[in-house]
């Protein structure tokens, strides 16, 4: 209608003989301003000043439109046939039928939205004790589709989910260290399947866990995962057992018979046994360097409890397969300690999960697992030792999930580094940043992340009046007020959108979890003691009562 009017306003001025010129030549020009209007809204100009006018209206949090785009049921929705191949085979219609909590969890609620996760996205949580990050890890093992990893140093997790897992799947437990008196229903030893050199291999890596790159310990960490390999295909070939690996860790000199006889066997003997023969001869000063490097991956072998749960007879162990996660929907709890004696072991066995899920979705349709599978990693630097930085990335196109926890940033750059700290962060769909955090440069960082807005700053006479106003830029939230946030509220980092803060769900307010806890005290509740039966007393006979005569 607006280039047929100004046609005619055209032709009006035009000759009358040909009116058709100015139609023309009205509609060229209101095209060509209409192109470059569009040109300059489509531009990098255009895109950053809507951002940016988008962000003053919101204070530069997300919007509900920003939540609804790729945190909603419907986003979540959008996505359902990549996320489990399986049901891309059914009509639009029957896929939109499909539960949806069978491919992605909720995480949190900003005001009165949901904030969802599909089942490939990892997240991360930072933050103190006490702030209610178990609480919110709890959900995720509760709600995960498939099959679940959880690796805790307390048994709070095991307690408040474990009954509800155990209605869908098998649920085992690994407790090496002994916690809480949980008795473990899985033996495993780091020697299954150390028949093979390259398994032996992978193995050693896990056990010995990652370094810092460039740093010293790197290259002793290189030397020692090589040494350790050879000597755990020897053991596994020799019949022995991880206890006999540490003795020969102690004294590799009085080792050196074992270890070359048992390597008889192997299908590459020549250059095992050459290897092996290295490792022993070294000179006495490096010797010492890798046996230092060793030494904390088979420390747990002297505990009395991790001995008999890690070190297994390698015929009696048990061999985990990931079918019994994914295809049975089970739940694994891997219990450590605080000091991180047996984290080692936990994470070789949690490498070995991950190494079988990988080879498992890789021959499934799509390359994923489908379900998906989670590992759900609380005080992942404590008792998990294993290479996040890189299976955050990595394993998302297989539907593995990572949902890990820590106490603060601090802690992944001692394990991992500030590469692989950055990493993490990187790799992370969604960060929770809980309240309590006390480092400046920690909270610097989120708020950096957070970015600025706009605030109006009133200028005020000596009466009190306002004569004017000035605008400044000031950070989204302030490090006081993201360190001052109460339990179970946290600032979201999600990929997609602007920063949000939100309320993570408690585990046990939920209507689930209570009733399982009631079911298990109705069960645990020892039955009444029966009270005795009151026998009335024998009354005499009307011929033994004495007869009454009247007065």
């Amino acid at each position: 209608m607006a280039l047929i009017s100004a046609g005619w306003l055209l032709a009006r001025n035009s000759d009358h003989d040909q009116p058709g010129y100015g139609l023309i030549l009205g509609g060229i020009t209101l095209l060509a301003l209409l192109a470059r209007g569009r040109r300059r809204g489509r531009g990098s100009a255009g895109v950053i000043g809507r951002w940016d006018r988008h962000a003053r209206r919101h204070s530069g949090t997300a919007s509900a439109v920003d939540v609804w785009r790729t945190s909603s049921w419907w986003a979540m929705r959008r996505r359902a046939a990549v996320i489990r191949p399986s049901l891309a085979t059914l009509s639009r219609w029957r896929r939109w039928r499909v539960p949806l909590r069978t491919f992605a969890v909720p995480l949190a609620t900003a005001g009165r939205m949901t904030v969802w996760t599909s089942g490939e996205e990892s997240t991360l949580r930072i933050g103190i004790p006490g702030t209610g990050k178990t609480a919110e890890l709890a959900n995720r093992v509760i709600d995960a589709p498939g099959g679940v990893v959880v690796t805790s140093t307390a048994t709070d997790l095991y307690d408040l989910t474990a009954p509800l897992r155990a209605r869908r799947g098998p649920v085992r437990v690994f407790n090496p260290g002994g916690l809480g008196g949980l008795d473990s229903s899985l033996r495993w030893t780091p020697l299954a399947g150390c028949h093979d050199p390259a398994t032996a291999g992978r193995r050693a890596k896990d056990l010995i866990g990652p370094t810092q790159a460039g740093s010293e310990g790197e290259r002793w960490a290189i030397q020692a995962r090589r040494v350790l390999a050879v000597w755990l295909h020897a053991a596994a070939l020799g019949g022995y057992r991880m206890a006999n690996v540490q003795a020969w860790c102690a004294d590799p000199d009085t080792a050196r018979e074992a270890i070359l006889t048992a390597l008889k066997e192997s299908p590459q003997a020549a250059a095992m046994r050459q290897a092996a023969a290295q490792s022993i001869d070294m000179s006495t000063r490096t010797r010492d360097g890798v046996m230092l490097a060793m030494a904390p991956a088979l420390a747990w072998t002297t505990l009395p409890s991790a001995a008999v749960t890690g070190d297994a007879d390698p015929a009696e162990a048990g061999t985990f397969t990931v079918a019994e996660l994914t295809d049975r929907a089970g739940t694994l709890y891997l219990l450590g300690d605080d000091d991180g004696t047996v984290g080692p072991l936990v994470a070789a066995l949690v490498a070995e999960v991950a190494y079988q899920a990988r080879h498992t979705a890789a021959g499934r349709a799509g390359g994923r697992l489908d379900p998906g599978m989670a590992f759900v990693l609380d005080e992942l630097a404590l008792v998990c030792p294993i290479p996040v930085d890189k299976w955050m990335a990595e394993l998302r196109k297989r539907s593995i999930a990572i949902h890990a926890a820590c106490q603060g940033l601090g802690q992944l750059r001692e394990r991992w580094g500030n590469d692989g700290a950055s990493m993490i962060l990187n790799s992370a769909a969604a960060v929770l940043v809980f309240g309590g955090c006390k480092d400046a440069q920690d909270l610097r960082a989120f708020g950096d992340l957070a970015g600025e807005r706009e605030e109006v700053t009133p200028t005020r006479d000596a009466g009190g009046r306002i004569t004017s106003t000035s605008t400044r830029r000031v950070p989204v939230i302030a490090p006081a007020m993201l360190a001052g946030l109460p339990n179970f509220h946290a600032l979201l980092i999600r990929r997609g959108m602007r920063v949000a803060l939100v309320r993570t769900p408690i585990a046990w307010h939920r209507r689930d979890v209570r009733r399982a806890a009631r079911q298990a005290r109705t069960t645990a509740k020892p039955a009444p003691t029966p009270r005795p039966v009151r026998r009335p007393k024998p009354r005499p006979d009307n011929a033994s009562r004495p007869v009454r005569t009247p007065a």
